[in-house]
């Protein structure tokens, strides 16, 4: 991928950015959230009720996934008896997973790099750290592992992709 960088008179040159995974980050002190929605125009309602109440009461959410009978999100742990609240006085069927750490694996060009899903989920699964929910974006893959994992899947991705370890 080529990024374009004006310059004065109109003259144009190209820098490559960057292929490949630079970095490995872990996020700890995350629950992951699944709440039952329904089905169908409710659904959408539901959803809708959920984020509106949680904003209400000032809880950050991320990792927002709208499914057909789902809605699943992150909060900090220590919003977890909040949203619990929230989704009991809303009368909500949900599951939320606690004590979990999301391992952040950046690469500037992700999309345009075959193969690193499949070296991420093989990376973490030797490492034992069971995933929970992926998430992406332009430049990054998110995961969610159980916390006690995190380090050691950090430590296998670093490896998998030749950057320095880190303590943890």
């Amino acid at each position: 991928m080529y990024e374009h960088v004006p310059q004065p008179r109109g003259r144009r040159f190209f820098i490559e950015q960057e292929r490949g995974v630079t970095d490995v980050r872990v996020e700890v002190g995350l629950a992951h959230v699944r709440v039952r929605t329904g089905s169908g125009e409710e659904a959408l309602q539901r959803h809708l009720q959920v984020l509106d109440a949680i904003a209400e009461r000032g809880v950050s959410i991320s990792l927002v996934k709208l499914h057909e009978e789902w809605l699943t999100f992150a909060v900090k742990q220590s919003d977890v008896p909040t949203v619990s609240q929230c989704l009991d006085t809303l009368g909500m069927e949900y599951k939320i997973v606690p004590n979990l750490a999301l391992v952040i694996t950046v690469s500037a060009n992700m999309r345009e790099s075959a193969g690193v899903m499949a070296q991420i989920a093989e990376s973490l699964w030797e490492a034992g750290a069971h995933i929970i929910e992926t998430g992406d974006s332009h430049n990054t893959v998110q995961c969610f592992v159980p916390e006690e994992r995190a380090f050691a899947a950090a430590q296998a991705l670093r490896r998998r992709f030749r950057l320095g370890e880190v303590a943890p």
